[in-house]
């Protein structure tokens, strides 16, 4: 009964629904980058930016640091997901706020990356 109830507001939450499964996502994508990085710089798998392709070495912290860093903003949006639960908040603001969050926090995160890359490698 408890379970059901839990449930049926989990899913009529938007904000709880968006933030906990794509949380949820990021971390396993970035578990998964982790545990399996590209050993060799390519266009198919992987963190690609102009600057992770400069050398191999860069290639490869790149690949550790934005596993990492996918995790930590999966670790983010599932709590963000599970605090939304908490709190009350209206099903069409609640949708909107998911998706905004979903959409910008990746992309700050880029910027954090490509921030930290060009710092330990600056003419690399």
């Amino acid at each position: 009964m408890i379970i059901d109830q839990i449930t049926k507001t989990f899913i009529n939450d938007p904000l709880t629904l968006i933030l906990g499964v794509t949380g949820l996502i990021f971390y396993v994508a970035g578990y998964i980058q982790f545990k399996y990085p590209p050993k060799k710089i390519n266009h198919f798998y992987g963190y690609r930016t102009k600057t992770s392709t400069r050398s191999q070495e860069v290639w490869n912290f790149s690949q550790t640091l934005s596993a990492k860093k996918i995790q930590q903003l999966g670790i983010y949006l599932f709590f963000g997901g599970i605090f939304a639960y908490l709190i009350n908040i209206d099903p069409f603001f609640g949708m909107w706020t998911g998706i905004s969050l979903v959409t910008v926090l990746p992309i700050l995160f880029i910027f954090k990356i490509e921030k930290e890359l060009k710092t330990r490698f600056p003419k690399t």
